[in-house]
């Protein structure tokens, strides 16, 4: 058989990183061993070595493996336009997000609610802000932006973080579509906004 084609090194990665995902629903990553995880896989530890080199190593990659689907997911396509944004099309970009979220509950969950590593969420965060960084990229510095990019950026994802952990802390109650419609909707109109202040009078000094 090719050894490319072979589909059996892949039936025992996924086994193992079936089993760990498993064995973090009971016990702290610190706790597990490798003898635990080729022991739940059904799988010897040769061929557990014969992939990972510990168990840090196996959950890099996973991590690895989930930014690169997360990088897709929400991937910012072609030029981004200067106009003004509307509230569906950032609402379209932020379902993607929830959507991805969803499709991957059990990791994430696993990830954020259970923290096996501390570097998780900053691989996360780092992840979003690359991709949003297109956004500022396409507009040119000028008077209107008032307060500074990187601490801007810093607060929007870090209040993305915040939404989705909430999320699945309460076993998504909402949709993915109306997550996304209400984020893009804080997003676009602002925190003052969005509590229901009404607009600030003009200034005639």
């Amino acid at each position: 058989m090719n050894p490319e084609r072979d589909p059996r090194p892949k039936r025992s990665r996924d086994r193992i990183t079936k089993e760990l995902f498993r064995l973090l629903d009971h016990h702290p990553f610190s706790a597990i061993t490798v003898k635990m995880l080729t022991e739940g896989a059904a799988v010897n530890r040769s061929t557990f070595y014969a992939h990972f080199t510990d168990k840090y190593d196996l959950m890099d990659k996973i991590v690895d493996d989930h930014m690169e689907k997360l990088t897709e997911a929400i991937r910012i396509q072609g030029m981004v336009s200067p106009d003004y944004p509307s509230v569906e099309k950032v609402s379209r970009y932020f379902e993607r997000l929830f959507v991805h979220i969803e499709q991957n509950e059990h990791f994430y969950r696993t990830m954020f609610l259970q923290g096996p590593i501390k570097t998780f969420i900053s691989r996360f965060l780092d992840t979003l802000k690359e991709n949003y960084q297109r956004v500022f990229e396409a507009q040119p510095a000028n008077e209107a932006r008032v307060v500074d990019q990187d601490l801007l950026l810093n607060y929007v994802i870090g209040g993305q973080l915040g939404l989705l952990i909430s999320w699945l802390r309460n076993n998504r109650p909402y949709s993915a579509a109306y997550m996304g419609d209400q984020l893009s909707r804080m997003i676009v109109f602002g925190t003052v906004e969005s509590i229901g202040f009404p607009n600030r009078p003009q200034d005639f000094g």
